[in-house]
């Protein structure tokens, strides 16, 4: 098959990847679509284009592109500092309503360890007589996830930043791995749905959908917006991803700003609709007295916490611009810098390519992205991604430095002296006593002289 028809079929497929799931053609995955595409279609890829478009998701031959496309990266307790707004806040808010039930809908579930998260934390927190009236439902289009969620078996990886007592008090030791409880699985119904579907119920107290959004084309997004703030009872609560933020009408929803995120809430009454409520910590101590964040340039605030090592400080600061400024591409790869410094890689990954599809010559995006490839050993793709943010800012002294030491372990000094020559230009221009970046404490001086000693070893042959 020559690489036009390839681009042809590949091109079909990622517009019904769009319309029918709401994923954009330039998410974070489209790069590997291709790849994926030609594997599940094999010699056969205009009859499997045409089933695709001829059948509903849930069928065998969507889901087999789902499974393939959609690896979920989780892990019990991801998300500790939502549960714990959802413990403090949420949960006491809801319960003063005085309502009958409790229902909450976890959307995007993928293999269960966010949802069975959210069970334990409700079975530590609510009564059992409130408990007996808990709806709890979780929905994913991915049926393969969806049935290991079901069976709720899950190996040492889904508990890599837990504490090993949580095993023993809520998992029990099987074949393959531990499994959840029956006192905890029988609390969460999961169900295959297609977020762009609707909701599986009405009439929700909380929504938690966390990092889907990041992957959805723009008008998957106001669809999937306007259909949560639907399905929510008047004073019901939406909390999405760490990174994530609304896009359309924030105007009707009250804003809650924690320390490293934000939740919104439904108003009860549309007057209270638009405000913003800051909820302090010790965390956020040095805030002012009048507990809003006041700085006239929150990027600049945000970027002064982060050299500070205040990630939550940072991270609050930068969530609520981005409520204001969702597409200001700098603010993206800051937050960005953020959830990779806190360890949170896929997240970070999700701000980057956010940050890129807003601005496609952001050089510190493409920076970072060859960093986080890097740690993960990812070689080819950390040296297209550094070679590509020299091509937005030649010059770029953070790049340039890594991109000249991968050309020295790979024996070409010649381009690692011209790596990092250029550097050194570009740095000539720059006001010595200057940060080099946002991303980083170092001085214009301190990383030319830097360069330069490596330069000299190259002469050397030190």
């Amino acid at each position: 098959m020559n690489n036009a028809s390839r681009t042809h079929f590949v091109s079909q497929v990622s517009a019904l990847v769009e319309q029918r799931l709401g994923l954009s053609r330039e998410m974070s995955l489209s790069a590997s679509l291709e790849t994926i595409f030609f594997e599940v279609a094999g010699d056969q890829p205009a009859a499997y284009a045409e089933a695709l478009r001829s059948s509903p998701e849930h069928s065998p031959v969507w889901q087999r592109l789902i499974s393939a496309l959609m690896i979920g990266e989780t892990y019990f307790f991801r998300n500790q500092m939502q549960l714990e707004w959802l413990k403090q806040i949420i949960l006491p808010e809801v319960t003063r309503l005085k309502r009958s039930g409790l229902s909450i809908w976890s959307a995007g579930c993928a293999s269960g360890e966010e949802a069975y998260s959210l069970a334990i934390t409700l079975h530590e927190k609510l009564p059992e007589t409130q408990r007996r009236y808990l709806q709890l439902i979780a929905t994913d289009i991915n049926q393969t996830a969806l049935r290991a969620a079901e069976q709720g078996i899950y190996r040492a990886w889904s508990f890599r930043h837990n504490d090993p007592a949580l095993q023993n008090l809520y998992f029990k030791p099987v074949e393959g791995g531990w499994q959840i409880k029956d006192s905890i699985r029988q609390m969460v119904s999961f169900h295959l749905r297609n977020l762009l579907d609707g909701p599986p119920v009405s009439q929700l107290d909380v929504i938690i959908c966390s990092n889907v959004l990041l992957y959805f084309d723009i008008k998957a997004i106001r669809r999937v917006e306007d259909m949560f703030f639907g399905a929510l009872r008047p004073g019901g609560w939406l909390a999405l991803g760490q990174a994530e933020g609304l896009h359309f009408e924030r105007e009707r929803w009250i804003t809650h700003l924690f320390a490293g995120g934000v939740v919104y809430q439904k108003p009860l009454d549309a007057r209270n609709a638009a405000s913003t409520i800051y909820h302090h910590t010790p965390m956020q101590a040095d805030k002012r007295a009048t507990g809003k964040l006041v700085s006239a340039t929150p990027y600049l605030d945000a970027v002064e916490a982060l050299r500070l090592k205040q990630y939550d400080r940072a991270a609050a600061t930068l969530t609520e611009y981005l409520t204001r400024q969702p597409n200001d591409s700098a603010a993206r790869v800051l937050m960005g810098c953020i959830l990779a410094n806190r360890g949170l890689i896929t997240e970070a990954h999700a701000e980057l390519d956010t940050a890129l599809r807003v601005n496609s010559l952001s050089a510190d995006a493409y920076y970072l992205k060859g960093v986080l490839a890097l740690e993960a050993n990812q070689t080819h793709a950390a040296l297209e991604a550094l070679r590509s943010a020299l091509y937005c800012q030649p010059g770029h002294p953070l790049a340039a430095m890594i991109l000249g030491n991968l050309h020295v372990r790979d024996g070409d000094i010649q381009r690692a002296r011209r790596t990092w020559e250029g550097a050194l230009l570009f740095l000539e221009k720059l006001p010595p006593d200057e940060a080099v970046s946002d991303l980083s404490d170092l001085t214009n001086a301190g990383i030319g002289e830097f360069l330069r000693d490596q330069i000299q070893q190259l002469h050397t042959g030190g």
